[in-house]
């Protein structure tokens, strides 16, 4: 089984070097050997997942509703308005158009990027008000 692993490394080296994907990581030793730190798809995989990681970021705490507005408290009390998600009529948050995602209590995962509105800005949610607010891609249940 391990001269299976080594024969694979040693082709995929060859075969990277031979279609002229030299990345970072290649190094030619002086008896013309080839070895490679990592695959090349992998290398390709870690970008694409750097550029992603960077545009957004993960909140995690409970859901709560002030006023009826969707609010995700942290476990250190920050509080985070959820921008465009609504509160149904049973005190859940759901999607905009529909789609149960939690009830007001459960741990929640929210996938996006913090911001936060001008001050002179007016919102109906008035006791925790919309300032900093959570732009999510999505937000998950973790019950």
């Amino acid at each position: 089984m391990r001269t299976s692993r080594t024969s694979k490394a040693r082709a995929m080296a060859v075969a990277v070097v031979a279609t002229g994907l030299l990345a970072g990581g290649m190094a030619a030793g002086a008896s013309g050997a080839f070895t490679a730190a990592k695959p090349a798809h992998s290398t390709t995989d870690t970008v694409v997942s750097a550029g992603s990681a960077a545009a957004q970021k993960k909140f995690y705490g409970t859901f709560q509703k002030r006023d009826g507005c969707p609010y995700l408290v942290t476990s250190g009390g920050a509080r985070y308005y959820l921008e465009g998600y609504t509160i149904g009529g049973n005190g859940a948050l759901y999607k905009k158009r529909g789609g149960f995602i939690a009830y007001p209590g459960w741990r929640i995962q929210a996938n996006g990027t913090k911001k936060y509105r001008s001050p002179n800005t007016t919102t109906l949610c008035t006791t925790w008000g919309a300032s900093p607010y959570i732009k999510a891609k999505s937000i998950y249940s973790l019950r």
